[in-house]
């Protein structure tokens, strides 16, 4: 054993490193210029492209972070993910749009649409903190599965190392006894300091040999050699091992892990019965059907806005192709994440006792079930599974900052040189993301946190594809207001003393009380509540108040009681604003909290750039109007066979800007809707058929043993 590693997995990790490198060698041949660079010559065909959006979307950064929301929340915990599942269907259309603009960046879509270089410079700026908030989310997931891996023995720890899990395995038997109804009430001082102190990360389940920023450091570098050479190419061909490992890691731990507790069966008994529930129960879970809306409603606008869509769906040789490798590869992804759910379920009945950080879940259940060999497969495909996602994310932000803010300033150069600049480029973006994961809470909260950011550059590229009225002012008034209250509020307000300690911010909701269906445990065949240990017994759960304003609370100094409470983490902008204008949020659930979240990060953007359109209108001159109805025209265009064709059949919509207004849904106004046709109606409510065959699958999963 090296490092609490087999020899044997050292040889797995090693040999698929390599792999990766080789991989980025080869891809490299065909890179000639930018385009081959940022876009793999806009050659895919449907099988890299299904590879591409697959590994895009099925990044293994979600397989410990959903595992982490379902250990935490139950079965309704898998919506941080399957969300996207009723998203889907609108990929038949948005995948389309985003061939047809015939762009390279989404910078270039704004610029073209609204004829304002620095709007287009601002969202390249803007979505440079996206993307390593993006690149950090999955940094710090995959840290958390191999941190959880790669574990000292108990005879290697440090007096420090002892007192942090001994507190920890204190804390796990109080917060039994709490959530219970048992605990005695001179051992609830003591739980409220070990909260406290779990709360700010001061606790833990085990100690790790890896440390994060070395981590960060070496797998960074790894990526920058791969991806530096072969481009968006070598991203495709590693999805495509990637997609094929992230199926063999999930899949083998499931099998084993049934047998290990009983099957579906001992799944059942160990688990609290609203743990099944695909909605939860409303007291007891971030996830009711209207909290599940919000979220999809936002994550939808989100995905719109995202800076790789033009690498993703841009990148096919056809509109078709780009179609069938975003739906293929969505619907693929939706059936992994069902199996990462049941992966958390299964943490759940082999860790009765919690875990301190529950995105160590996935982790810590593959040390329990993994022999040597298999875990070396595991820990490559958690690495190996974010690398592709990383490379196409960074190449994606150095064609934003290449084309859109270097080229313009420095004209006239040859292809090799902006080939240059955009590796060089990438080797920036990736060294700069390690300094977030540094400073990184978590992953969820990352990933959360760009979701929300991420709404308003949805909310104008919609707005861009179909509203005429839009103007430049209203938007850049829109981004400067939503950088201050969902970019900069969050994370500095928390920062000032009045504000963390501020008795209305500190707010929490109600302790509340259920009752359930779970398995015995010990002190219940103890006290004669059952025969034996996982019998299914009705209970009453204790709740947990949660922050209304505030990530969570906790006692400023946890060893004393008398101490006075402070908010921890992000500030709620959203939920205090709603709190301005009257709302009763303190009265919410916990449900209710992310519903209001959620559904403020989804609205406003909208409501803001429609107002502001009104107010400080687009006054376009003679020339405009041709050039955006050109714009319009160019997007009604379909993909012609060759590209010949196709150049000539967007200049004659250049030259004829009116040659598609019989396809207008709404003829005379200034929306850019356009009437569906009869493959639309198949496609769109074929998918909608899939979406709900996914569903029934699914709910008898979650049935089974029951």
């Amino acid at each position: 054993m090296i490092w609490g590693l087999h020899y044997i997995d050292l040889a797995v990790i090693f040999l698929f490193l390599c792999a990766i490198i080789g991989i980025g060698l080869f891809a490299s041949r065909g890179v000639k210029d930018e385009k081959d660079f940022y876009l793999s010559g806009r050659k895919m065909g449907r099988l890299l492209q299904f590879f591409l959006n697959f590994g895009n979307m099925t990044d293994s950064s979600g397989a410990p972070t959903t595992a982490a929301e379902v250990f935490r929340q139950g079965a309704g915990g898998i919506w941080i993910s399957l969300q996207t599942l009723f998203i889907t269907p609108f990929f038949w259309f948005s995948t389309v749009w985003f061939r047809r603009s015939r762009v390279v960046t989404m910078a270039d879509l704004v610029t073209e649409r609204l004829n304002s270089r620095g709007l287009a410079t601002f969202y390249v700026v803007f979505n440079i903190m996206v993307s390593l908030m993006l690149l950090a989310f999955g940094n710090v997931a995959s840290y958390k599965v191999a941190a959880a891996m790669i574990v000292k023995p108990a005879t290697a720890y440090t007096e420090a190392d002892k007192t942090v899990v001994n507190e920890y395995e204190e804390y796990s038997q109080l917060k039994l006894a709490y959530v219970a109804g048992t605990l005695p009430p001179e051992k609830n001082e003591r739980y409220q300091e070990l909260d406290s102190k779990k709360n700010k990360g001061e606790i833990n389940s085990f100690v790790s040999y890896i440390k994060p920023v070395p981590f960060y450091i070496l797998y960074t570098l790894i990526v920058a050699i791969y991806i530096t050479t072969g481009g968006l190419k070598a991203a495709a061909v590693t999805d495509a091992i990637q997609g094929l490992l992230i199926l063999a890691f999930t899949v083998m731990m499931i099998p084993m892990g049934l047998m290990k507790i009983g099957g579906f069966k001992g799944l059942h008994d160990a688990a609290p019965e609203f743990m099944f529930r695909l909605f939860g129960t409303v007291s007891a879970s971030d996830y009711a059907w209207y909290s599940i809306l919000a979220i999809t409603f936002t994550s939808m606008v989100n995905i719109f806005g995202m800076f790789n869509n033009m690498s993703s769906a841009g990148s096919a040789k056809d509109e078709n192709t780009a179609r069938f490798g975003q739906l293929a590869g969505a619907f693929t992804k939706r059936f992994v994440i069902i199996a990462w759910m049941l992966c958390g379920l299964i943490a759940v009945a082999m860790f009765p006792g919690g875990l301190s950080d529950p995105e160590t879940a996935w982790g810590q259940l593959a040390r329990q079930l993994l022999a040597p060999g298999l875990m070396g497969l595991m820990i490559s495909g958690i690495l190996l599974g974010h690398m592709p996602a990383v490379g196409s994310y960074a190449i994606s932000i150095a064609a934003l900052i290449g084309r859109n803010i270097y080229e313009p300033l420095v004209v006239g150069k040859s292809k090799q040189h902006y080939l240059m600049v955009g590796q060089i480029l990438v080797l920036v973006v990736l060294g700069a993301s390690i300094f977030i994961s540094a400073s990184a809470a978590g992953a969820v909260k990352l990933i959360t946190t760009v979701i929300t950011l991420n709404a308003l550059p949805g909310a104008i590229v919609l707005l861009i594809f179909f509203w005429r009225k839009l103007s430049a002012p209203a938007v850049w008034i829109s981004c400067v207001l939503w950088m201050v209250l969902i970019g900069i509020l969050p994370g500095t307000a928390p920062k000032f003393e009045g504000v963390r300690r501020n008795p209305t911010l500190i707010e929490q909701t109600p302790v509340q009380k259920v009752h359930a269906v779970a398995g015995a445990t010990k002190d219940d065949v103890a006290a004669g509540r059952a025969k034996k240990v996982g019998e299914a017994l009705e209970k009453d759960f204790t709740i947990q108040p949660v922050a209304v304003f505030f990530e969570s609370v906790a006692r400023i100094n946890p060893a004393d009681s008398n101490s006075p409470r402070e908010g921890v983490g992000r500030f709620y902008v959203e939920t205090y604003l709603l709190h301005l204008i009257g709302v009763p949020v303190e009265k919410f659930n916990k449900a209710g909290i992310n519903t209001a979240r959620w559904g403020v990060d989804g609205v406003l953007p909208f409501v803001m750039l429609i107002l502001f359109s009104y107010l400080f209108p687009a006054r376009p001159t003679e020339a405009d109007q041709h050039r955006i109805a050109g714009f319009y025209a160019k997007m009604k265009t379909p993909i012609a066979p060759t590209p010949e064709d196709d150049e000539r059949e967007v200049a004659l919509s250049y030259a004829q800007p009116n040659r598609f207004d019989h396809k207008k849904l709404f003829p005379g106004s200034s929306w850019e809707f356009s009437k569906w046709t009869t493959a639309d109606f198949v496609g769109f409510f074929g998918c909608w058929g899939i979406v709900l065959l996914i569903l029934g699958f699914l709910g008898l999963l979650l049935g089974l043993g029951a």
